[in-house]
């Protein structure tokens, strides 16, 4: 592998040989993250809404950080919690003790990983703490979610998947 680019990602271009021929592909080397299906106790959903660049608009999003410190991923989205959403530690009523899926955020360019745990919290006004990307934070209610999916208002991955997940869990 040839570090190609050291930034907040790192890209390598790497190559393999498979059948006597010399393939070379690109590595970004992410970051692996915590996001969590935070759900109050009336059943809806916590999204957060930021603006983020790359896009060029505003998203709503399931809580998530970035496993860059030296601690647990499940402590990595309490964190979040607080920071996004103004959930304090004794707001959760519970916490799934693992994540209850995770999965490559790039599967063909990157082995970082995002870890979803499902949290339940008390039923409280939401406001940012000490979080300058957040415009917003919001519970909804799963109907109004599934509207914003079908019109393209949220079109994250994260919080597609954890929204189809938690359906899911909760029709079985």
């Amino acid at each position: 592998m040839k570090l190609v680019y050291d930034g907040y990602v790192k890209i390598y271009d790497c190559e393999r040989e498979r059948n006597g021929i010399v393939e070379t592909f690109t590595k970004v080397a992410l970051r692996g993250a915590s996001a969590g299906i935070v759900i109050n106790e009336l059943g809806e959903m916590a999204l957060v809404k930021q603006y983020r660049p790359i896009l060029g608009r505003v998203t709503l999003e399931i809580p998530a950080g970035t496993l860059d410190k030296n601690i647990s991923k499940q402590e990595i989205i309490i964190e979040e919690l607080e920071e996004e959403c103004g959930i304090e530690k004794s707001d959760i009523i519970e916490i799934s003790s693992e994540p209850i899926l995770t999965y490559n955020i790039i599967e063909n360019m990157s082995d970082g990983e995002m870890h979803i745990y499902l949290i339940k919290v008390k039923t409280k006004e939401l406001h940012p703490k000490d979080d300058d990307e957040v415009d917003e934070v919001s519970f909804y209610k799963l109907e109004e979610i599934e509207k914003m999916i079908k019109n393209r208002t949220i079109t994250d991955p994260k919080t597609l998947i954890a929204f189809y997940l938690y359906k899911d869990m909760i029709t079985c």
